[in-house]
């Protein structure tokens, strides 16, 4: 449990740092949440823009071993996520 807290406190204080510059974009939080991503679970690889697929061109593709386990689509820091849950981007994504 407390290894879990910490990777969401690094994670939290990892954009903190890029917010306070003042130039950070969705891309400039790609690291941290990658970080925060694979420790969920042995064997998982997040890799950032991955190669483009039918349905789109998801921010991360999550996989263990050689099976792909799911997508990820970031957000940048103050996005409503209702309204991005109705983009047709994730509706592509959740059919797919």
């Amino acid at each position: 449990m407390l290894g879990e807290l910490k990777l969401f406190t690094d994670y939290v204080h990892a954009i903190q740092k890029n917010l306070a510059t003042g130039k950070a974009t969705e891309p400039s939080h790609y690291p941290a949440l990658r970080v925060l991503m694979e420790p969920i679970g042995e064997g998982i690889t997040a890799l950032n823009d991955p190669k483009r697929i039918e349905c789109g061109a998801p921010d991360f593709v999550i996989s263990k071993g050689s099976a792909t386990v799911g997508y990820v689509e970031a957000k940048d820091i103050g996005k409503s996520l209702d309204e991005v849950a109705q983009t047709e981007q994730l509706k592509r994504y959740r059919e797919s």
